[in-house]
């Protein structure tokens, strides 16, 4: 994606926010071990079994269902000015296909297949964050013995193109993969890797997108790497621990650069990715801020960032104790209007997500409760 122009920044922040009523979403449904039901209103979807399986299930209760999911596919691209850029960017978003993990791979055909939808798209879904720019986000890790809770609290803001009808996508899907983790993604359908989410141990990642360019140890983009999405759904499938996700990520080949954002059941870290090298950035003061740049010695080239600014202090020195309603008060000072199309955190010992989405800023809405330890242990 090419980089939102300035022009259309300013009138996605200034633009009068709407309350429309509840958007369309998913119909309620069971398809095989799946099944795509609301809680607290929010459309969660449930897959169990084999990849092919829930690739079928995906398919047939997801992206068939998805209010227009083409004419979505298409005002995406005019909104983000890869319209005549398409053909090169599925060309690339081809060349990762033998990249992807065969289980995502063999997921995504079958949807593909059960939904009657042309695989392009969906590669082009699941390889969005390698190969264009336009994620804006926010995240703050909030230590134990700052939060009032006594666990850790991590909230993130999911900042990306308004593009009309995007918000109908928003879903919550359980992943329940024979000899894998168990794990939840808050996704825009048909992204079938991890953007944001949690698995069944509490770990929890999201993504902040960085250009490649922007990194001072000038890594090229790897084309033998994982695409980010499903390396980060990896991690959900196999981890349990922020250590074990560092791990994991170190001897994976990665294809460009990013922040991950991650905490655990006792605290989290930021982990300032490229090709070459992985940096880890610690909480300070028992608080862990990102937004979309590298902060670390060894990769930054520039801390310019008036979202940054607003959080940092919460790093600076020891400060009150948070609760969930301040984590999300401290998203809604960094709130980009129309663009922040989700706002949430996350509570990973306790394994619980309170989202807010729907026409942004997600910060200025009720977030939704999901106990998604429940989800997991459901048989």
């Amino acid at each position: 994606m090419l980089p939102v122009s300035r022009v259309l920044l300013a009138i996605v922040l200034f633009a009068p926010i709407a309350r429309a009523d509840d958007a369309k979403s998913f119909p309620a449904a069971k398809h095989g071990g799946g099944e795509l039901k609301y809680v607290d209103k929010v459309p969660v979807l449930v897959l169990k079994g084999k990849p092919a399986e829930m690739g079928e299930q995906f398919g047939i209760l997801a992206i068939r269902n998805a209010p227009d999911l083409p004419g979505l596919h298409q005002r995406f691209l005019k909104d983000s000015g890869q319209e005549s850029r398409y053909p090169i960017i599925l060309t690339m978003a081809k060349a990762l296909k033998p990249n992807f993990p065969a289980n995502h791979l063999a997921e995504l055909e079958a949807a593909a297949m059960a939904a009657d939808r042309d695989e392009n798209r969906l590669l082009f879904a699941n390889t969005v964050a390698d190969l264009s720019s336009g994620l804006g986000c926010s995240t703050v890790v909030v230590e134990k013995e700052r939060s009032t809770t006594g666990a850790p609290l991590f909230g993130r803001n999911f900042d990306w193109l308004p593009t009309k009808g995007i918000n109908e996508h928003t879903l919550v899907v359980v992943y329940k993969g024979e000899g894998k983790r168990s794990f939840a993604a808050i996704t825009i359908t048909p992204i079938m890797g991890v953007v944001s989410g949690m698995n069944d141990a509490g770990l929890s990642v999201t993504i902040n997108e960085i250009s490649i360019r922007k990194s001072k140890d000038k890594a090229s983009f790897n084309w033998k790497g994982t695409p980010l999405l499903l390396a980060f759904r990896r991690v959900l499938e196999e981890c349990r621990t922020v250590a074990e996700a560092e791990k994991l990520l170190r001897e994976m080949q990665r294809t460009t650069s990013c922040c991950l954002t991650v905490c655990d059941r006792d605290g989290g870290a930021v982990f300032e990715i490229t090709p070459k090298n992985l940096e880890v950035r610690p909480a300070q003061n028992g608080v862990c801020c990102c937004t979309n740049h590298f902060r670390t010695e060894k990769l930054s080239v520039e801390t310019t960032c008036w979202r940054y600014d607003k959080l940092s202090p919460l790093c600076a020195k020891p400060g009150e104790k948070m609760a969930v309603k301040d984590v999300f008060a401290r998203l809604d000072d960094v709130h980009q209007g129309k663009a922040t199309l989700q706002s949430m955190v996350f509570e990973p010992r306790e394994r619980i997500l309170h989202l807010a989405y729907g026409e942004g800023p997600a910060t200025r809405r009720d977030p939704h409760r999901i106990d998604l330890g429940a989800l997991f242990d459901e048989k």
